[in-house]
């Protein structure tokens, strides 16, 4: 196994209110008086409301302007034939004419010709007494050479007259007349058949509305109620229950149980990695202190300088520690800069194997390397090599006596691609996606000395370049890490 750290289970942060100076911290949930889906129905139901009333005002000034133009069109139409009548045949060619229509049409016709000495040339004699003097105070002076319009109460119950004067070529002045229907009280008729129709729906609207809204708005009563208890309890595994609609909602909710998933992960690797740098620190630093304390202790020179020499390497070691964190955020961060050029591999490879040669030997491990003398790779020199070094490093230490540990590399013109295969060990498999962690190990690697950041960094330097690092393993049966750099690096 490799250098990564597993670490024993944290327990769980107190759900007391109690702050630490003691104070206790009350969550005030602000309750509205009117709810969103409240409110929401309502403005549905406002905009409702107000298209209705444009399309009723619309309705109503069509119908008024259609109901006056339509009569208007037929008193007009008697007025034509009556004048053309009178200018062809006179009064008692216009009486004879008149007289000759309906009964019907008569009755709901009046006629009146006047001559400019306020004499009746022509009089209908109407048969409802209302009529004769409401008609009788018609002005016989006003009308000029076009036509005009005059509205009159009718005596018959919900009629009006429609009347249209004229002055003939003689001077005298001509009052046609029809009866209609109120246009008033049609209208009011029309009013009331609205608000009666419009009510029963808007209620209904606005109850199906607040059902709709509140069927809608589900997941986000979920998601409050997930929220609440995470805050209340800190149980980072509720979820919102997946309301499975196919839209906008299921989307944030789905959004939402894979941020409470990520935070949960983020959180648990926060607690092992404080786990870790406490076991992983627990160590050197009691050296340290043991170290320090023979020191002082001790009145012979030689065992003072070693103890000594013993807590500057203990020293060394939690600085390379802190400095590799270090340097992992910063290439997470995205202000790690690289001096990426294009160089031979393979002269890096033989100075790594010249570098690691003892170490191979002393455990009798056979360290191979197979490269293309003219393969180049694009990257930064430095960080290429503390990469390959940790990779070899990893190898050498978790490959048992006898074994063999082999380095290759492809190139492609998109690519070049570095592998380092070992007999070793191993990975288990349920390790195998946690390797890259920072400061973990695994079981089997607490048997090896080591800070659990090696393969963090690795994948974070390779990852700058643009690349990708990768393993295959099987536990017992050794691994293959393979780290793979593009021909064109984004960084140059």
């Amino acid at each position: 196994m490799y250098a990564f750290a597993q670490s024993p289970k944290v327990p769980a942060v107190s759900s007391d209110p109690n702050g630490p100076n003691g104070s206790a911290k009350k969550y005030r949930w602000y309750t509205p008086r009117l709810g969103f889906s409240l409110r929401l129905n309502l403005w549905y139901t406002g905009f409702f409301l107000l298209g209705a009333l444009v399309l009723f005002s619309l309705a109503y000034v069509l119908l008024y302007r259609q109901m006056n133009e339509s009569d208007r069109a037929i008193v007009s139409a008697k007025l034509d034939a009556y004048r053309l009548w009178y200018v062809q045949g006179g009064a008692g060619a216009l009486q004879i004419h008149f007289d000759d229509e309906s009964r019907w049409e008569r009755a709901s016709t009046f006629l009146e010709v006047r001559s400019s000495t306020q004499q009746f040339l022509i009089s209908q004699s109407l048969q409802n007494p209302k009529d004769q003097v409401t008609l009788s105070q018609l002005p016989p002076d006003q009308a000029g050479s076009g036509t005009d319009w005059i509205t009159l109460p009718s005596g018959e119950q919900h009629m009006v007259w429609t009347v249209a004067s004229t002055r003939l070529p003689d001077g005298c002045v001509m009052h046609v007349g029809r009866t209609t229907e109120n246009r008033d009280e049609l209208l009011h008729k029309f009013c009331i058949a609205f608000l009666l129709a419009t009510v029963p729906i808007v209620l209904f609207g606005f109850c199906g509305g607040a059902f709709i809204t509140y069927r809608a708005l589900g997941p986000i009563r979920s998601i409050i109620a997930a929220a609440r208890s995470i805050i209340q309890t800190g149980d980072m595994g509720a979820r919102v229950p997946d309301p499975h609609t196919e839209d906008e909602l299921n989307e944030l909710v789905t959004l939402f149980n894979r941020m409470l998933a990520r935070n949960e992960s983020l959180i648990a690797a926060m607690r092992d990695a404080l786990d870790n740098v406490a076991h992983d620190l627990r160590t050197p630093l009691t050296r340290l202190q043991g170290g320090a304390q023979l020191a002082l202790q001790n009145e012979n020179p030689a065992q003072i300088k070693e103890a000594l020499a013993d807590a500057v390497e203990e020293a060394e070691r939690l600085n390379a520690m802190l400095c590799t964190i270090m340097d992992i955020s910063e290439v997470q961060a995205g202000a790690l800069k690289l001096d990426v050029e294009t160089f031979a591999l393979a002269p890096i490879i033989d100075l790594l194997l010249e570098l690691y040669d003892d170490v191979a030997q002393e455990k009798d491990i056979v360290l191979t390397a197979k490269i293309d003398p003219s393969g180049k790779i694009s990257a930064d020199r430095n960080r290429l090599q503390l990469v390959l070094s940790n990779l070899i490093d990893n190898a050498l230490k978790y490959t048992p006596n006898g074994g063999r540990v082999e380095l290759n590399a492809e190139f492609t013109p998109k690519e070049a691609r570095i592998s380092v295969r070992d007999s070793g060990i191993g990975i288990e498999p349920g390790d195998l996606p946690r390797i890259w962690d920072r400061l973990y190990r695994g079981d089997k690697s607490r048997s090896q000395r080591g800070i659990g950041l090696g393969l963090s960094l690795v994948k974070a330097f390779v990852e700058a370049h643009g690349g990708a690092a990768t393993v295959e393993s099987e536990s017992g049966r050794g691994s293959v890490f393979s780290v793979t750099f593009p021909s064109k690096n984004p960084a140059t």
